[in-house]
């Protein structure tokens, strides 16, 4: 496990923090060791042995990697009037690493690993459909 999570930071993390630099724009500062942190405590929740177990292959574990890779760097892109960084981090991504295949609909950030599937899931389909009803009070709702 410790060779292939290694490998797949080495993979990764560097082109990743270097493209940030220049090419994309986050909501707020962050250093590049706060994501690397962020990759980390998100490695923690999501290798657990319900997801990767002692005997499943390297692409599983790199299947999770990307998850976490994806919204460690990606999840506080700037979105504004012009450009939508999200969906250019997405195209970037999707470009640039193709081991790990996402879905053709949407972007990165659209999809979660199904635990049972072990395959990127909308997460459209994991939140249900809210219908608001205007004539009801609102604190129920809350």
């Amino acid at each position: 496990e410790k060779a292939n999570l290694i490998t797949l930071f080495e993979k990764y993390v560097p082109i990743c923090l270097e493209v940030l630099k220049s090419r994309f724009k986050k909501i707020t500062p962050i250093v590049d060791i706060s994501m690397i942190k962020m990759l980390c405590y998100l490695l923690e929740g999501l290798l657990v042995p319900e997801n990767t177990p002692p005997d499943c292959n390297k692409e599983l574990y790199e299947l999770y990697f990307v998850f976490a890779a994806v919204w460690a760097c990606g999840g506080a892109m700037f979105q504004d009037q012009l450009v939508d960084y999200r969906s250019e981090f997405s195209k970037w991504w999707i470009t640039e690493f193709k081991t790990i295949k996402f879905p053709s609909q949407g972007t990165v950030f659209d999809y979660y690993i199904d635990c049972e599937t072990k395959k990127f899931t909308p997460w459209a389909e994991a939140v249900p459909k809210f219908n608001y009803d205007p004539d009801s009070a609102l604190i129920p709702l809350l």
